[in-house]
């Protein structure tokens, strides 16, 4: 079992580098129950001038800082063997790669294991054999393997290599993948035009940068960040493609809970305001036209009261997966607003196509045939709709855009209900 050599520790010098404060004095009282000499850094520029006027026994260093990163720092010394550790977060990936080229002494995950990290600065002290005792590549590799999402395919898109970490992100064993295209983990949502323009990218020589929706070997679906860059042969044509992932499954899910209404999938109210608001800006940007929809469920309270609530919720599901069907494109939004109000954002239609639109939705929920005896416009569960249309500069604000749909619902709900009505303020 090794044990700390306190007597060592205490006489070596120490230059430790991190922008975050927090961090930085966190590790520094902890140093200095150890060290003889600390001194501190908030970025690479800092750390070079205090390399001027001290002799430092070991450089520890963050890689991603402002002002100079940890990489340039390290490039910029004149001390070439001086011993470094470098900590790092998994997502500084392009860095770690990098930092493989300059020989850092040890590399050390965030959070820090704080004992690991007094043994390797024993270590670092003990021997300057830096690419023999230090420096193992082959340790390296092994975290990289284990911890970075990699994998690579020929020019084909064939997989050839990939990580243990993608292997269990994916579930996956490397025998399953290789061999196999990446279409093994392929989302349903994902549209085929999505990997026709990535692979018209990928085939040019561009690198590659977007988020994924994927699924894994027993069916749960999962996000991820990916750059997808083309290794080229002596020859200048592409030989593979290197894909590096970050699992973003966790951040999509708390997104998704602030966007999303837990009973019906759809977007809530507070993601509404974001998105009316998005889409009032480019359809006056692209000088095109919005289209926007109130809808309600007629005489929902009677049916709650006539079959219970839990029915209830059953149905504001299935009129919810109507709407949501309704607005599969990249423009276009369904909303539970509160209660049995919905609403509907889409654009760049023709006012004849957006009454056509509205009219389907008011005939398909009906024809779902969810029965209500206690309704006083049809035997079946229906909605009212106030519909309105308007081009790019007749659009004044949101407070007016949502107020002329209000009020075209309103007006249908007067009319009898079981219909859509539309604003006497449209184009």
């Amino acid at each position: 079992m090794r044990k700390i050599n306190k007597e060592l520790l205490k006489s070596i010098t120490i230059l430790y580098v991190e922008d975050e404060d927090m961090i930085r004095e966190e590790l520094s009282y902890f140093f200095k129950l150890y060290i003889g000499s600390l001194y501190t850094a908030k970025n690479g520029e800092e750390a070079l001038e205090i390399f001027k006027e001290i002799n430092v026994d070991i450089l520890i260093t963050d890689i991603q800082m402002p002002k100079m990163n940890g990489l340039d720092l390290i490039k910029a010394l004149d001390k070439p063997d001086i011993p470094i550790i470098v900590t790092t977060a998994f997502s500084d990936v392009d860095f770690l790669l990098r930092a493989i080229e300059l020989n850092v002494s040890k590399f050390i995950i965030k959070p820090i294991d704080l004992e690991k990290l007094l043994f390797y600065m024993q270590e670092c002290i003990a021997s300057k054999r830096l690419k023999d005792k230090l420096y193992e590549k082959e340790n390296l590799l092994k975290i990289i393997n284990e911890n970075v999402i990699i994998s690579i395919t020929d020019n084909e898109g064939v997989i050839i290599d990939a990580s243990q970490a993608f292997c269990k992100l994916t579930g996956y064993s490397k025998e399953e993948l290789l061999g196999s295209k990446h279409s093994l983990i392929k989302h349903e949502d994902t549209k085929n035009k999505f990997y026709k323009d990535m692979w018209e990218e990928l085939h040019k020589g561009h690198i590659f940068n977007t988020e994924i929706k994927n699924r894994k070997k027993n069916g749960d679906e999962f996000w991820s960040g990916v750059t997808i860059t083309p290794r080229f042969n002596i020859d200048n044509k592409i030989e593979t493609f290197t894909a590096i992932r970050y699992d973003l499954t966790y951040k999509k899910r708390l997104e998704l809970l602030a966007i999303e209404d837990e009973m019906t999938k759809l977007y809530n109210r507070r993601y509404f305001n974001k998105v009316i608001d998005n889409e009032i800006r480019r359809v006056k940007r692209e000088n095109s036209s919005l289209t926007v929809v109130s809808i309600d469920i007629d005489y929902f309270k009677k049916y709650n009261d006539t079959y219970g609530h839990p029915k209830g919720d059953e149905a504001l599901k299935k009129v919810s997966e109507v709407l949501k069907n309704n607005t599969l494109r990249a423009k276009d939004f369904a909303f539970r607003m509160g209660g049995e109000e919905f609403f509907i954002i889409t654009s760049g239609e023709s006012k004849v196509k957006s009454l056509e639109y509205t009219n389907n939705i008011v005939r398909e929920i009906e024809n779902l045939h969810i029965e209500h005896s206690n309704s006083k416009c049809s035997k079946y569960i229906t909605i009212s709709a106030g519909v309105v249309f308007l081009k790019a500069e007749n659009i004044i604000d949101i407070i007016s855009v949502y107020k002329y749909s209000d009020d075209a619902l309103y007006k249908a709900k007067n009319k009898g209900r079981n219909q859509y009505y539309f604003s006497d303020s449209s184009d």
